[in-house]
């Protein structure tokens, strides 16, 4: 995973914290222990990315209007707008994808990728 143009947080996030996310999918579980969330641009279009601190993602499954609207949807980072990136583990396959952050519900979620990395990787090349 390509992460060069991104400033990622020097510590991982601690078991504690992960303990602590609804629906945690392994590979992200992976990432926060190694960097606890970043920001910055990804791919060749330089797409932003705000991937949030596992805290962050803990306050916002009980907080953002989507995430309750959502029923299994884990938000865990944005591009710097209205656009939330997520995990919605009920689905068979690609599970990761986007989401308005004020969506009505599930309906809105655009599954992209199998994985973390996938998904960043079509991010950044301005999928």
């Amino acid at each position: 995973m390509d992460l060069a143009g991104m400033q990622l947080a020097l510590e991982g996030a601690t078991d504690e914290a992960l303990d602590a996310i609804p629906n945690l999918s392994a590979d992200l579980r992976a990432f926060l222990a190694r960097h606890d969330g970043g920001r910055g641009t990804i791919g060749t279009r330089k797409r932003p990315v705000v991937l949030w601190s596992a805290e962050q993602i803990a306050q916002e499954a009980e907080s953002q209007e989507v995430s309750l609207a959502t029923p299994g949807l884990l938000l865990f980072g944005t591009d710097g707008g209205a656009l939330g990136y997520g995990y919605l583990g009920r689905l068979r396959e690609r599970r990761y994808g986007r989401i308005p952050l004020i969506a009505a519900g599930v309906h809105e979620f655009e599954a992209l990728a199998d994985s973390l990395e996938e998904l960043l990787r079509l991010i950044g090349d301005g999928r």
